[in-house]
């Protein structure tokens, strides 16, 4: 089964070849995720500081969901806006950052 771990990794392997186009998204993105192999990861895609951690820092987008809707989410098998409509998924912060969460996750 993949894990946030191995997400995040591949994620971050994404933004870094693609750098130009992620870094101007410009924002930074916390995911806390809740559950067997959650954690709270940081996607930062500015320019100074461009990468994904592990890490509790503030953010200006905040998504909170459960480790293993995250995984669905990001394997394709659960659509965002279902698990958002459903309560699975939660969003604080700028709005049209989150908006923009898709370009992430997208192959």
């Amino acid at each position: 089964m993949t894990t946030p771990k191995e997400i995040f990794a591949k994620l971050e392997r994404k933004i870094l070849e693609r750098a130009g186009e992620f870094s101007q998204i410009g924002g930074i993105y916390k995911f806390v995720l809740n559950g067997v192999d959650g954690g709270t990861w940081v996607v930062d895609l500015r320019k100074d500081s461009f990468g994904v951690r592990e890490s509790d820092e503030e953010a200006q987008c905040k998504v909170t969901i459960s480790s293993q809707d995250f995984v669905q989410i990001a394997t394709g098998k659960l659509k965002a806006d279902s698990a958002f409509m459903r309560g699975k998924l939660k969003l604080i912060g700028d709005l049209g950052l989150a908006m923009k969460l898709g370009k992430l996750f997208v192959k």
